[in-house]
């Protein structure tokens, strides 16, 4: 039962955080962020090179200039028509709601025969935003669309969450082997002192 119970917690640790690493339509695979977009997939790899020469997978670490590279992995995205729309996540129940108004970044529609489509944009504010980034051939009759919700600048309060709680779950664990172990070896010597006095009965 205990043990069982530790590996929930584990689970559950380890879910929060790959929750953390990537969400929406952003996914870590093989240490690659993969972006699913219909069928098809595209890595997503993000930079500010004026802050840090580490990659981000969705989440942006601050403000400040940024680097965002999509690069198709399917020679169908190289037909079709890419564009990228970045919303400002005020609670809107549909995407499609003060559209023109929300809109922080927009890249108009073009094809990228190489499979390669890079933007860089200046975030000014921290703050929740959503990813659209649509596919569709030049008829209009196919269209795939990926979303991806994303922060700026708010992924050092997220790393503390999630080193508090591993802590927290760390702690709890400790406390229920040292809890099992101590009853176990106090029921040892509770028989063994039993048979010592039965012993010395006779």
């Amino acid at each position: 039962m205990k043990a069982s119970l530790l590996v929930g917690m584990i689970m559950a640790t380890l879910s929060v955080a790959s929750e953390a690493d990537a969400h929406g339509g952003v996914i870590v695979e093989q240490g690659q962020c993969i972006m699913k977009i219909g069928p098809d997939t595209m890595t997503f790899t993000g930079y500010q090179p004026l802050k840090s020469r580490e990659q981000f997978c969705d989440d942006i670490p601050d403000v400040g200039p940024t680097i965002i590279v999509l690069d198709a992995q399917q020679d169908e995205l190289h037909d079709m028509m890419l564009e990228i729309r970045i919303l400002r996540n005020v609670g809107q129940t549909d995407d499609n709601e003060n559209l023109e108004a929300n809109t922080e970044v927009y890249v108009a529609p073009k094809s990228y025969r190489t499979g390669t489509l890079n933007f860089e944009y200046n975030f000014a504010n921290k703050g929740n935003f959503i990813g659209l980034v649509k596919a569709s051939n030049e008829s209009g009759t196919k269209e795939y669309v990926s979303r991806f919700p994303f922060a700026v600048g708010e992924t050092a309060g997220k790393n503390t969450t999630i080193a508090i709680f591993g802590a927290f779950m760390a702690l709890v664990g400790f406390a229920l082997y040292y809890k099992h172990a101590f009853l176990s070896n106090n029921k040892v010597f509770t028989k063994g002192a039993k048979e010592y006095r039965r012993g010395d009965v006779r």
